[in-house]
């Protein structure tokens, strides 16, 4: 017997983005990640991030954004520092001008925000659907479906650690880090360990309950077919991804 999802509810079309189908959030996160292979000017990712920072923001999860960015600059300014750090003890591994810092910034973000807007306005089952329709193998879909879902998982984890260190005395914040390494190490960067393997070990469970891998296809309570919104918004991705082309391909912005 077919596997199906749970049926819809009026809160899952509240945003434009629900209401588009997987496989278009997929393949738009497909061609974003090729379009930040091949573009190099700061200019032209500068005013993709503008354009991909408006998509994820249809999701309408403001406070889960912004603390995805604040997040990933923590992340990017650490790296940054050991980055310094290497250069001054080995010169050769170090950056040198500024497009060598900006432009992978700015291909990072791009990609967050294309793997936001489907993980904060996307199910499982539809992330399932999609990837067995393209007759993926096991191995590969997998991963593929409790990344999907991981992300969120991970960010309400985070929030959940920093209410239990609030109750604990403590103030969540950089200069948590800076003042009591230690006592970071042993209220936040562990328990975030040890929740997030959690959290991928019961997504694997989830999906392996709701028909993957089994010899049966499965089938959802609604189609997730394509529709105008799902046209609209691959020829949105398609005129920035190509006018971003000619920009720097054909008029040459640096």
């Amino acid at each position: 017997m077919p596997v199906s999802s749970i049926t819809r509810t009026a809160g899952d079309r509240q945003t434009p983005l629900h209401g588009l189908a997987m496989r278009t959030k997929m393949l738009i996160s497909v061609i974003a990640a090729v379009a930040v292979v091949v573009l190099e000017s700061p200019a032209v990712l500068l005013g993709l991030l503008v354009i991909s920072t408006a998509y994820a923001a249809l999701s309408r999860r403001y406070g889960v954004l912004l603390g995805a960015y604040l997040l990933f600059g923590a992340l990017w300014l650490l790296a940054l520092g050991f980055m310094h750090v290497m250069g001054v003890f080995l010169p050769r591994l170090g950056y040198g001008e500024l497009a060598d810092v900006v432009v992978p910034f700015l291909r990072s973000a791009i990609l967050l925000n294309a793997v936001l807007a489907m993980a904060l306005s996307s199910r499982i089952q539809g992330a399932l659907s999609a990837l067995k329709s393209l007759y993926l193998p096991y191995w590969l879909y997998l991963p593929a479906v409790a990344m999907v879902r991981f992300v969120p998982a991970f960010l309400f984890d985070i929030q959940q650690v920093g209410e239990s260190v609030r109750l604990k005395g403590y103030r969540p914040g950089p200069f948590l880090l800076v003042r009591h390494p230690v006592a970071s190490l042993r209220l936040i960067f562990m328990p975030l360990l040890f929740r997030a393997l959690r959290t991928a070990d019961d997504l694997s469970v989830a999906a392996e309950l709701k028909g993957l891998g089994a010899n049966t296809p499965a089938s959802r309570y609604r189609e997730d077919r394509f529709g105008e919104r799902d046209w609209v918004f691959m020829v949105l991705a398609a005129v920035a991804i190509g006018g971003s082309l000619w920009l720097e391909l054909g008029v040459g912005w640096s």
